[in-house]
């Protein structure tokens, strides 16, 4: 359930902002938390919010752990599942056969030390995930709080109850309850810190234990109160502990609580990161103390949940917050928006201003605000303006500023005061003000929305359609350098010539275009830009020429409001749909024919922008502030930007994996290498950037090796099909990138293989041309008989040379039987030879060659199938004294004795073989350690029962075997290598025995 911080319990907390900060201080100065920053954080409230739910995806609310795999997949524990997240959609894994847990509910996850994804929670479930799956083990029948694993590899788990186990690498466990010294059963985190001590945060205080020692003591930290410790986090050579009664910090022996002020906060979960601390609490929000104090999060501020149980920070940088009421995510955007909340006039802006002493100006619905450094100040425009609606901005020549107003004409702010007023009844045109423009002579040019007026010290002048205005809708105004002044209005575009003359701008032809929503000057290109409801129109100032770039070259919409040209000469344009941003390069491609297509960026509320709607048809709608930041008036707030900072998002590559392969429609498993049957038609290639700043911004390439000659780009398109291939090998490559940044260095990539029909196979062929020819011979050979019937009449002419013919058919025939039987021995004699080179000649087993052989192949099998497997490596003891005593054909006649023994207690699929001396090797496929160790001991038993006496009185035979399972090796060296050292375990031992590998 949600839990909502109470009026009460705000009104205490701002009561002790005061030792916050003093905290602050302490943690800046004694505990040097807060080394030389080298950039200060962004504030709290400047953070982009994202959340999720089950709406999103989510199978629970109720966020109990976050963490990140090595592959860059983000996984979140929740009550009803473990969800894995692709920046787009949620993946579920719950109970059952593939994850090996008892239930759903998962309560912890964390990394083990190769990188893999530890899960665990109810009914004591616990499982790994790593690149090659799933891996679980017996569960331990509690609900798991926390998990670790100790630099020995051991995990330590704490449970609800039950104290903490310890699962040591070959699986055993140990159990720690209270009996052995813990505080209490309930034990809810755990920590290893960088000196192999565990700690244990548990129902009832603090206690940590050596886990580098055999039989570790736990020892309580008495000087913390006996209160349940949630989270463990280390800094440096301190250990913080989040407590139901505040935050502590143990050093050197001693523990303390940071601040007397945190005496009374429950503390849930802990951050530390980029020399800030995270807090979350149990009921009251979201903490964080940096350099710029302490700040607080809490329903209010958009948090789904005031219960906060995870923290984590990911590869991007971005916090992930884990809460009652869902996951929340603050990270950095490209955008950051000012609103109302964060104290701006009103959320629905209308003009952006540029001052030329660095602030900007902001005119809302509701007044104007002034934001100078990150200071906001409204201004008072209630002596003059009732409503404050604010629709224009322009600077005066000394500083000043000209504020057109939707209902009370145009105001002059001066010296912090409105200064002057001019309206209908000083003689505009209309009250309603939508452009202001100062003319170099001190006069200013008003457009209001009954047409356009001069004012000047000689008084106002006005300008309507009858003087050649287009229309009397005035949105847009822009005196160029040359004195020349351009007109937006609702119906085109008009230009007043310095002699006062009006000339209109033809733009119907431009796709119909007529409204002019603003103007921008391109001094690098001599031109001016035009923001129209059929796109951008470039004109040009030397010869007046117009091109329009709009839907024909590609660009997503029609209505554009306001160019702003940055730093950089890209040009960033507003609309209702979010922000195009449009290259430099690209644009003169196009201009100059070499391109048909515009290559754009377009930004909306995925990338900070509170809302993707932004306002035109009032000026200036968008504006490049002193510091290289471009700024959106938009209908929830005034959204900046600052183009420069785009590279440091692009700098981030995100991981690319390959999700998915539908076949015909059907979805494969994925495996090193697939094989298609043929008449496979169409292939469907899923895929995901693991990137979650701009996931939806993530740019693909792929390329299916033996069928592309290059890359394909694919935009943020992530589901590439092929249809029709050909049969063949083919290998698909896919690799990702953020806009502007470079491609993923290891791509993902795929085998498989397409089976052909038997007509597209090359022996198919082969077949038909044998078969045609064989046809051909057939036909011959009856012509052939055909003129023997013909020619009947004239055998007793040739029967002497019949005769003749019959005899060399016997003769060959003769010779083919002589050939045929030398080809039988020669056969039977390759075999021998092959049997002589596998088998040992004195024991009649396999030699080392064939056991060789017979072990790569088992270990690929057991490999493959996941099948058990174990080597045996047996050696008679002592028996360089039977032959030094007996004699070596008294040794032969024991080696050959044991062989025989032990073929005896093997099965049909077991492998014997000499493997030397008096060494033997047996392979047994499909067998347990358990199975192999009672077959090697019935083995041993028989072999000290061999009776020697017909030919060495008083000799007893005995054996040492070492035993090894098959683990997966990359190579069975590895598993030679561990059955001999177990070998060697069991003649240091006293022989005699089994030794089985570890």
């Amino acid at each position: 359930m949600s839990e909502v911080l109470s009026w009460r319990c705000a009104a205490r907390h701002s009561l002790m902002r005061h030792s916050w900060l003093t905290l602050l201080v302490l943690l800046c100065s004694s505990t040097n938390f807060f080394a030389s920053a080298s950039a200060s954080p962004a504030k709290l409230s400047n953070y982009f919010q994202e959340s999720w739910t089950t709406r999103d995806g989510l199978p629970h609310n109720t966020i109990n752990d976050i963490s990140q795999s090595e592959d860059g997949y983000l996984w979140i524990a929740t009550w009803e599942g473990v969800a894995r997240f692709n920046g787009r959609e949620f993946s579920i894994f719950g109970r059952g056969g593939l994850t090996g847990l008892p239930d759903s509910g998962i309560r912890v996850l964390n990394k083990d030390n190769d990188g893999n994804v530890l899960i665990a929670g109810s009914r004591g479930g616990f499982s790994l995930h790593s690149v090659n799956g799933w891996r679980s083990w017996a569960p331990f029948n509690v609900l798991l709080n926390a998990v670790v694993q100790d630099q020995q590899g051991a995990f330590w788990l704490a449970s609800e109850g039950q104290g903490v186990f310890r699962q040591a690498p070959d699986g055993s466990r140990q159990q720690y309850t209270q009996a052995d010294g813990l505080p209490s059963g309930v034990v809810h985190s755990l920590l290893v810190d960088s000196s192999g001590r565990l700690w244990i945060g548990s129902g009832r205080g603090l206690a940590w234990l050596d886990t580098t020692q055999p039989q570790p003591q736990i020892v309580v930290v008495e000087d913390m109160p006996a209160a349940p410790v949630f989270v463990l986090a280390q800094y440096n050579d301190k250990v913080l502990a989040g407590t139901e009664r505040g935050l502590f910090s143990w050093q050197n022996g001693q523990s303390a609580l940071l601040d007397d002020a945190l005496a009374d906060l429950p503390v849930s979960s802990l951050l530390l990161s980029n020399e800030q601390i995270w807090i979350g609490t149990t009921d009251r929000g979201l903490l964080r103390y940096s350099e710029l104090g302490l700040e607080q999060l809490t329903i209010a501020g958009g948090l789904p949940n005031n219960r906060i149980l995870s923290l984590y920070l990911d590869r991007e940088q971005s916090i992930w917050v884990g809460t009652n009421g869902g996951l929340f995510r603050l990270r950095d955007a490209p955008f950051v928006t000012y609103t109302a909340e964060l104290g701006l006039a009103g959320d629905y802006v209308r003009s952006v201003m540029a001052h030329s002493d660095g602030s900007v100006w902001i005119g809302s619905s509701q007044g104007v605000s002034r934001l100078a450094g990150r200071q906001l100040k409204t201004l008072d425009l209630s002596a003059a303006s009732r409503g404050q609606s604010v629709l224009s901005l322009t600077e005066a020549a000394d500083g000043s500023v000209w504020i057109g107003t939707y209902t009370d004409g145009v105001l002059l702010w001066q010296n912090g005061k409105i200064a002057r007023r001019l309206d209908r009844q000083s003689g505009l045109l209309a009250n309603e003000v939508r452009a202001v423009v100062p003319a170099k002579d001190g006069a200013l040019w008003v457009g209001t929305a009954q047409g356009l007026n001069y004012v000047s010290a000689d008084g106002i002048k006005s300008f309507t359609t009858a003087e050649g205005l287009p229309a009397p809708f005035i949105m847009a105004l822009y005196l160029h350098t040359d004195g020349r002044l351009f007109i937006g209005t609702g119906a085109g575009v008009a230009i007043m010539q310095p002699d006062g003359s009006i000339v209109p701008v033809e733009l119907s032809n431009l796709d119909g275009a007529e409204y002019a929503f603003g103007f921008a000057p391109d001094t690098a290109a001599d031109a001016i830009w035009m923001t129209t409801d059929r796109g951008l129109v470039h004109y040009s100032l030397s010869s007046g020429e117009l091109t329009m770039l709009g839907r024909n070259v590609g660009l997503p919409f029609d209505k554009l409001f306001q160019v702003v040209i940055d730093r950089q000469q890209n040009l960033w344009v507003s609309s209702n749909r979010g922000i195009l941003r449009l290259e430099r390069e690209h644009i003169a491609a196009v201009l100059n024919g070499k391109r048909d297509h515009l290559d754009y960026e377009l930004f909306g509320e995925g990338d900070g922008m509170q809302s993707a709607q932004a306002n035109g048809g009032s000026m200036p709608a968008a504006t490049l502030a002193r510091d290289g930041a471009v700024w959106f008036a938009t209908s929830k707030g005034a959204s900046m930007v600052q183009p420069q900072v785009l590279k440091r998002f692009a700098a981030n590559i995100p991981p690319i994996v390959i999700e998915s392969l539908k076949v015909n429609g059907t979805e494969r498993q994925l495996t090193s290498s697939i094989q298609l049957a043929a008449g496979v038609n169409r292939l469907e290639f899923a895929f995901a950037g693991l990137g979650f700043v701009m996931p939806q911004r993530i740019q693909y390439r792929t390329r299916l090796q033996g069928f592309d000659s290059d890359w394909v780009e694919r935009g943020s398109q992530n589901v590439a099909e092929y249809t029709n291939l050909p049969p063949g090998e083919y290998r698909f490559l896919v690799s990702a990138a953020y806009p502007q940044g470079g491609w993923s260095e290891h791509e993902a990539s795929l085998s498989f293989t397409i089976f052909p029909y038997i007509w597209q196979r090359p022996g198919f062929w082969l077949a038909i041309v044998g078969l045609v020819t064989l046809l051909g011979l057939v036909m011959l050979r009856w012509r052939l008989n055909a003129l023997r019937r013909r020619e009947q009449l004239l055998r007793w002419q040739v029967a002497e040379k019949t005769v003749e013919l019959q005899q060399q058919a016997d003769h060959l025939k003769a010779v083919d039987q002589e050939r045929s039987a030398l080809l039988v021995q020669l056969k039977r004699q390759a075999e021998e030879f092959e049997q002589q080179a596998r088998c040992d000649a004195l024991t009649g087993l396999a030699n080392r060659r064939a056991f060789d052989e017979a072990l790569a192949r088992e270990c690929a099998r057991s490999r493959r199938n996941n099948l058990p497997l174990c080597l045996v490596l047996l050696d008679i003891d002592h028996f360089k004294q039977v032959n030094d005593s007996y004699s070596h054909s008294i040794g032969d006649e024991i080696l050959k004795l044991v062989a025989a023994e032990i073929s005896s207690h093997c099965r049909t699929d077991d492998t014997v073989a000499r493997w030397g001396g008096e060494e033997f090797a047996i392979l047994l496929p499909n067998t347990t350690i358990k199975v192999a160790q009672d077959i090697c001991e019935r083995m041993r038993q028989a072999i000290m029962q061999i009776d020697c006496a017909v030919f060495a009185s008083g000799l007893r035979i005995t054996v040492s075997m070492g035993i090894a399972e098959f683990a997966g090796e990359a190579h069975y060296d590895k598993l030679l290598s561990r059955s001999d050292s177990a070998l060697y375990r069991a003649k240091q031992n006293g022989r005699n025995r089994i030794d089985i590998a570890v």
